[in-house]
């Protein structure tokens, strides 16, 4: 998949350290770490990738044993469990992406493929489809101060809010329409509960 990159397999990640020339044939590398996840189906998610540009080294074998390392670090610390990348899309888990990125904005890169995902699933599923473009308009562009990082949190926590609220709707209607024959559809009821609690839960402040 990458050539002589060193692979292992690392908490149900595959976890790879290479080395990338500073400059062509300068004999000079920077170690380089990626995070990627195979699914079922063979297709493949890269979950993490970084470049360190602190330190250089002089042996491409020590640049990648170094990636690495950073990969570890980066299942360790930063990327999710595989569940999330594995766990099929709903609209408790969707929402809850959502509220995810509104709380860690400030914090971490939040502009994801797992969060367009999720977005895309409920611009399909909700009404009116202009909260979840709401929410999307917000993360064009970057916001480096302070300031901004603050006007981000509350724009996504306040249009978090409105996709809520219309998921809540949907779910109870749908609820509503299987209870007519409960028995036949209590599985389905008990899963659409359990997506209810997860939407319910709130943004923090």
């Amino acid at each position: 998949m990458f050539g002589d990159d060193l692979q292992q397999q690392y908490n149900g990640y595959t976890i790879c350290g290479s080395a990338e020339s500073v400059h062509n044939g300068s004999g000079r590398y920077f170690a380089h770490a990626s995070v990627l996840l195979i699914r079922p189906d063979n297709t493949c998610v890269e979950a993490y990738r970084d470049k360190d540009h602190l330190f250089i080294f002089d042996n491409e074998d020590e640049a990648q044993i170094v990636g690495l390392f950073l990969a570890e670090l980066a299942v360790d610390h930063f990327v999710p469990p595989p569940a999330y990348y594995l766990t099929p899309m709903n609209i408790g888990w969707a929402v809850d992406i959502l509220r995810r990125a509104a709380d860690e904005c400030k914090t971490r890169e939040i502009r994801r493929p797992k969060l367009y995902q999720a977005l895309d699933f409920l611009e399909q599923t909700i009404e009116p489809r202009w909260l979840v473009k709401r929410y999307r308009r917000e993360l064009s562009g970057d916001r480096n101060t302070e300031r901004q990082k603050n006007q981000l949190r509350e724009a996504l926590r306040v249009a978090t809010r409105g996709i809520q609220q219309a998921c809540v709707t949907l779910l109870v209607d749908k609820m509503n329409e299987l209870g007519i024959h409960f028995r036949e559809n209590k599985a389905e009821i008990d899963h659409l509960r359990w997506q209810l609690d997860v939407v319910w839960r709130p943004v923090r402040l």
